[in-house]
């Protein structure tokens, strides 16, 4: 597994992307509204499960499977679209952490992480690797893939309404 951060830029052909976000920001789509992450109870995000707990949650899964085959996703664990509002300034929205887990709360070293930017922003990814913070830049049709064991953040945006970020936990 490789142990480093890699970002591709253009990762689906245009059209590819154009439809998945057109399929993302259609009225179909039920947002939920949610925590970032439970232990910061002032940050809000909209969120829609795409998988989870062994199951697909939504239609849109389809719609990503051409990122999927990209990235050459042998097993899923969860994949879910995140939907950020636009503030009125930039800072870190929940704080740092890992997304997938052992029983003993361990990051689990087999998995990767990736998020996939659907629009651009001026919010970034923050990725700690090797005692410094690396800032990822919301550029869309672009992908950040990260081992599972590196903890991430999010940065609000002031720039645009919503910021489009597709999670994803694989092996």
């Amino acid at each position: 597994m490789d142990l480093t951060i890699k970002i591709i830029k253009n990762i689906l052909s245009e059209s590819t992307h154009k439809n998945i976000l057109s399929q993302v920001e259609a009225e179909t789509v039920c947002w939920s509204r949610g925590l970032v992450l439970d232990e910061n109870i002032s940050d809000y995000q909209f969120s829609h499960p795409i998988y989870e707990y062994h199951n697909v949650r939504s239609h849109l899964f389809e719609v990503l499977n051409p990122l999927f085959e990209k990235l050459k996703i042998g097993a899923h664990s969860r994949i879910k679209l995140n939907c950020n509002i636009q503030q009125n300034e930039n800072r870190i929205l929940g704080g740092f952490h890992t997304d997938n887990h052992d029983d003993n709360g361990k990051p689990r070293s087999n998995f990767m992480t990736a998020i996939y930017y659907l629009n651009d922003t001026n919010g970034k990814t923050l990725i700690k690797e090797n005692k410094e913070i690396k800032e990822i830049e919301c550029i869309a049709n672009s992908i950040v893939i990260f081992p599972n064991t590196l903890e991430h953040t999010g940065t609000t945006h002031t720039d645009v309404p919503f910021r489009y970020v597709l999670n994803l936990n694989y092996i």
